[in-house]
């Protein structure tokens, strides 16, 4: 048997059923697309979470932070499941730049570093000697928030809920200024599941859904926006890393960007959770929030009775439709996989009704 482990965010959580839930990871949904037989799934994957907090909480190593059952699905921390012949899957990258502004400078934002003459940016690997004391609160974090525009009401409430966040850690962590880099972290667990004689494979982030004149922009919060070498940095910072320590690259991004675009904002905004007017994301049952899928999310779209549409996390189909992209990619670049990919996924997920007429296109990514 081998096990896919899939370390990430958010956007790799598995929420639960396809029927009570408007929201979905692509952890959700990727052991349908292989033989249950030979190839299974542990989702370590949690909302929020950056390449720094994953390691710094315990979720990768146990540090004795948190009991199993804190743990998605009381797997208790990864490294501990990681045996010879496994896979695992690491996809961060939308906490670690600056998406909700830097009050997150604590815990999830990543330094990717200044890039050489060539593009280059640099690899530092986090070592026991740069991790600073929990009990120090970063002196330079009010000025950060200054420089981002927040009221001193914002700032001393901050500095309040991140004091709680340090405190909950051990006595030692990685700072966002401790020396190591975006691809230092990346190659921590690269080297680290080698070790184990394990295979890391580098899944790159789904575009989020900011467009402008049709595209998808690269802005500030959109995987670090653009600098003088191009758009996109914490992408091209990842696939760089790729190519330099010759790990599977499974490229989730440039799939979304051209695929979001060739459906256009409006229909592609179909594939998206919503968000209800009190602030909390719609038909997510593990917190309460049951509803029937796609049934009430149909109903929600059309009557307009909700706050937004999330710009960054998929519902049940675009987390469907996602993980089929990646066991293809997958399946096609490690060999040992390919042959338990399966020809039909083992079951089906129900499309919104705006997007019925997308059902035959949308097939043939599935099933290609």
């Amino acid at each position: 048997m081998i096990t896919l482990h899939l370390l990430g965010d958010s956007l790799v959580k598995a929420y639960g059923n396809d029927t009570d839930n408007f929201i979905g990871g692509w952890g959700d949904h990727l052991e349908s697309f292989f033989d249950k037989d030979y190839v299974n799934v542990k989702d370590y994957a949690n909302g929020g979470r950056s390449s720094r907090s994953f390691l710094n909480e315990g979720r990768f190593i146990d540090n004795g932070l948190f009991t199993k059952d804190q743990f998605p699905y009381n797997l208790g921390p990864a490294y501990d499941n990681i045996k010879e012949g496994d896979f695992c899957l690491l996809e961060f990258c939308h906490n670690d730049d600056n998406s909700k502004g830097k009050a997150t400078y604590i815990d999830r934002m990543t330094p990717i570093g200044t890039p050489g003459k060539d593009g280059i940016y640099p690899t530092v690997v986090p070592t026991a000697d740069m991790m600073v004391s929990t009990a120090s609160f970063p002196e330079e974090y009010p000025g950060v928030l200054v420089e981002d525009g927040m009221t001193q009401e914002e700032i001393n409430a901050n500095i309040e809920k991140y004091t709680e966040i340090l405190a909950s850690y051990n006595d030692k962590y990685y700072s966002y200024r401790c020396g190591a880099t975006f691809k230092g972290y990346y190659k921590f667990y690269i080297d680290m599941i080698r070790a184990k004689k394990a295979t890391p494979v580098l899944v790159t982030p789904p575009a989020r859904q900011f467009y402008e004149d049709g595209k998808i922009a690269s802005i500030p919060g959109n995987h670090g926006g653009s600098d003088e070498f191009g758009p996109f940095k914490y992408v091209r910072a990842l696939k760089q890393l790729g190519q330099e320590e010759n790990v599977v690259v499974v490229d989730l991004f440039d799939f979304t960007v051209d695929f979001l675009e060739h459906l256009g904002k409006k229909d592609a905004s179909y594939l998206q959770s919503i968000v209800g007017l009190d602030g909390n994301t719609l038909g997510e049952s593990m917190y309460g929030r049951a509803a029937k899928w796609p049934e009430d999310y149909d109903t929600y779209r059309e009557n307009g009775n909700f706050k937004k549409v999330d710009d960054t996390h998929t519902n049940r189909l675009g987390s469907f439709i996602y993980a089929s992209v990646i066991a293809k990619e997958l399946s096609e670049k490690c060999p040992e996989l390919s042959v338990y990919k399966l020809k039909t996924p083992s079951k089906e997920v129900a499309y919104p009704e705006m997007l019925k007429s997308y059902h035959s296109e949308f097939e043939k990514i599935i099933l290609r």
